[in-house]
Parts: C-alpha cells; structure tokens; sequence
C-alpha cells in the first residue's frame, strides 16, 4: 500500500515532466522554424530550414528575403521564382515583385505587390512586400501603412514591425515609431538590429 501511495504521489511530478518535455520539444520546434531563424539573424539556417519545407510559400519567402539580406541576388531570384511557378495568385505576384525588385526595376516590383495585395488583402507578405518596395522608393506613409496592416494581419511578424518602426521615424511620427520597434524588440530579442534599436529607443524613452 505504502509504494502504491509513493507511486501516485510521484504521478503528479511525472506528469509535469511530460509537460516540460512537450513545451521543450514545443520550443524547439520555432526556434527551428525558418521565421524563428531569420529573425535571429541566423540567414544560412533559415534557407537551409527553407529547403526542407518547399511546401511552404512563406518559407521560400522568407529564404528569397534573406538572400536579399546576403547581397546575394541570383539565387534570391530563384527564391522568388519558385514562388512565381507555383501557389495562388497572391504568391505568384509576391515572386514577381521579388524578382523585379532584385532586378533593380522598382515600378514594376511595385505595380506587382499591389497585384498581390488586390489577389489576397488577408496575405501579411503581400503588404510586407508592397511595404519593402514603398521603402526602396523612399515612400515613407505607403510603407507605414502597409507594414502595420502586415504586423495586424499576422502580429508575430517582427520584421513587420521594425520596417514599421523605421517608416514611422522618417515621418517623425515617434509613438508609433516606438511602439513598433518595441514589440520588434520584444518577438526577436536575438535579432541583429537589437542594439541599433534599443539606441533609437533610449532617445525617446530613456
């Protein structure tokens, strides 16, 4: 009787180590996804997780941006590519406007993000799209406005946020500036624009 009562007192603590071990493994699993990756910077990593989940169009996407991140052009056209063979109509402008922005043509990787967000307003990288371009082209309201309706659509979209934060410091807006760079801050603490922020932060929330 005595080792029956050890054993079901010790059931609690073992289920909680089932527990810990689901939200470890949880854990582990974003921190292994290609978002997780790209937004700690870790850009090899996340094109290498990109390849394993080429089901995936939001995966290719953010594999084609971090290419874009390394200068390295060719095969960020081949991301965007693969995005412009295959998926809805909404993906298939994302691919286009990719390439065309990697080609150096602005207007017609801008006319190509409208397309993908009249094809799927409810898609967060259509307007993360529409707002890289609209910041290329120094179009500073336009990339406000279509970074913060990509940051409502899908919240933990960091980059999202931070493009936002930027956009809203050259419209001197500073509140809405702070509060995206906050949340940045808060969803990719290991990011490498980390500091660069925290430094913007202090100036208008020491």
């Amino acid at each position: 009787m005595r080792s029956k009562r050890l054993l079901m007192g010790s059931l609690p603590f073992a289920l909680g180590l089932v527990v810990i071990g689901v939200a470890a493994s949880d854990a582990h699993g974003q921190q292994a996804s290609v978002q997780s990756l790209f937004e700690r910077g870790a850009l090899n990593e996340a094109i290498q997780r990109a390849e394993a989940d080429r089901g995936n169009p939001e995966s290719t996407y953010l594999a084609a941006q971090a290419l874009v991140k390394m200068d390295n052009a060719d095969r960020a056209r081949g991301e965007f590519a693969r995005l412009r063979e295959g998926g809805g109509d909404d993906w298939k402008a994302i691919g286009e406007s990719g390439d065309a922005m990697t080609a150096g043509d602005l207007d017609a990787a801008r006319a190509a993000a409208d397309r993908a967000v009249a094809a799927n307003g409810d898609n967060p990288y259509a307007h993360y799209q529409k707002g890289i371009i609209a910041t290329r082209q120094s179009r500073f309201r336009d990339a406000a406005d279509a970074f913060g309706r990509s940051t409502e659509i899908k919240p933990d979209l960091a980059y999202a946020h931070y493009y936002a934060g930027i956009a809203h410091q050259r419209l001197k807006d500073l509140p809405k500036m702070a509060e995206h760079l906050e949340y940045f801050i808060k969803l990719a603490p290991e990011a490498p624009e980390r500091a660069t922020v925290t430094s913007i932060l202090r100036t208008v929330r020491p």
